[in-house]
């Protein structure tokens, strides 16, 4: 291993690693909780819709 691919790993190790378990911590970016009273879990598309080219 050479030194570029160690400090490298230290970097991700110690910053990118850290970063994305803190930013996880507490919140849920995809909402999975369960809502028990919700009738679907659907989400209403917005936005026009184009009709491809062909």
């Amino acid at each position: 291993m050479t030194l570029r691919n160690f400090a490298l790993l230290l970097l991700y190790c110690l910053i990118v690693v850290p970063a994305g378990l803190v930013a996880g911590l507490g919140r849920d970016p995809l909402r999975r909780g369960i809502d028990r009273t919700a009738a679907t879990y659907w989400l209403a598309a917005g936005g026009a819709r184009r009709r491809p080219k062909g």
